[in-house]
């Protein structure tokens, strides 16, 4: 197995803020930054329970709510951009343990963090323990983040057609084994992220949180929907009405799954007293999204928003280089959604490759 050298070499994402209108600079002041801003709660009354500061093994978050790990989304320059609009936490992609070991620099560099990110988790994802374990303690042994996450609820084909993600519902012992072979090999917070199971007619996800924390999990995440639903229909907020109960006082009940309000916070924190909130893809053209939840009557002016997508752009093309463009697409077809003439701009975007002429067509359409 090649020891992953290139991780001593890789450097954090940019922060470029390349305009002259730092769109963040209206939230900021001498005495408090901006992250400090956005990550101290002043919410909406009916969010005054529901919203927190978190503690997750001995990681203190300075919020609940969490952006979810997104393959394809939530990469350096994103995961920054929602730090930025005060998420208590940012997951990286999918790192495949595999894929880790052996060095692979495209892995290597999905795991990487800026410092404001901070506190950061690594997901991995994997079918095999010895392997999971290794990969864990090289991200540990590194200083990559402040905890590990193993992911047992991916439903893309290419993970779960190797016994990973949500396949490891349906093989439970398997699943516990992984977990203690992570849990034995680093000295992190190991959480973990699954769903309610792999059919409608085989959902067995109190049993499978019964498990994790059996085998010492310091955080439970489920996504309300079954590998079957993938990210179809409704999520099924009513299936997690009993998962704190089982999680207890110590170990903290993370839900996922269609949060895209306050409105949803008020409601899903109602119906499972739930510790925390992952906020997936609703964030995705919409990274203000924390920061809204966190203070009530937040606005985000068109200006504003123009800017915000300029830095996060920009910085997406200093990360990624010359396939930036094309990469970007899932966040910039989002940016633009519920604009007029949307449809339209999108079919020219979704050809043009010239970073500047996909700024001026954005400009037009937000301004």
């Amino acid at each position: 197995m090649a020891e992953t050298a290139l991780i001593y070499t890789m450097k954090p994402a940019k922060k470029s803020l390349t305009s002259p209108h730092d769109p963040f600079a209206q939230f900021a002041s001498p005495t408090e930054p901006f992250n400090d801003f956005f990550r101290t709660p002043e919410p909406d009354d009916i969010l005054k329970e529901a919203i927190h500061p978190l503690k997750i093994g001995d990681v203190i978050l300075p919020n609940n709510l969490i952006l979810a790990p997104m393959a394809g989304v939530t990469d350096g320059s994103f995961r920054y951009l929602c730090s930025r609009f005060g998420a208590g936490m940012s997951v990286s992609e999918l790192i495949s343990s595999r894929a880790l070991i052996f060095g692979n620099k495209r892995t290597i560099e999905a795991a990487v963090y800026d410092p404001i990110q901070r506190p950061y988790s690594v997901q991995l994802f994997g079918y095999d323990p010895k392997i999971m374990a290794e990969a864990a303690k090289i991200v540990e042994g590194h200083g990559i983040c402040d905890i590990i996450d193993i992911n047992m609820g991916c439903p893309v084909s290419k993970v779960v057609k190797t016994g990973a993600g949500s396949a490891l519902m349906k093989t439970p012992k398997l699943a516990a084994e992984i977990f203690r072979a992570v849990k034995n090999a680093v000295n992190l917070p190991v959480t973990v992220k699954f769903r309610l199971g792999w059919t409608q007619n085989t959902i067995n996800h109190k049993e499978f949180t019964k498990i994790m924390i059996s085998e010492g999990a310091d955080a439970i995440c489920i996504h309300a929907r079954t590998r079957e639903a993938a990210y179809s229909g409704e999520a099924q907020w009513e299936q997690l009405v009993e998962i704190k109960e089982i999680c207890g006082s110590e170990v903290p009940f993370i839900a996922n799954g269609d949060i895209t309000s306050v409105e949803d916070i008020a409601k899903l924190h109602k119906m499972t007293n739930c510790d925390a909130f992952m906020i997936g893809r609703a964030s995705i053209g919409n990274p203000w999204i924390f920061a809204q939840i966190l203070h009530k009557n937040l606005e985000i002016s068109p200006d504003t928003r123009y800017q915000i997508f300029k830095t996060h752009f920009t910085d997406a093309l200093m990360e990624h280089g010359a396939v930036g463009v094309a990469l970007f697409r899932s966040h910039l077809f989002n940016y633009i959604k519920g604009y007029r003439n949307a449809t339209t701009y999108r079919r020219a975007l979704s050809l043009e490759k010239d970073p500047l002429e996909v700024l001026k067509i954005v400009k037009e359409i937000f301004l």
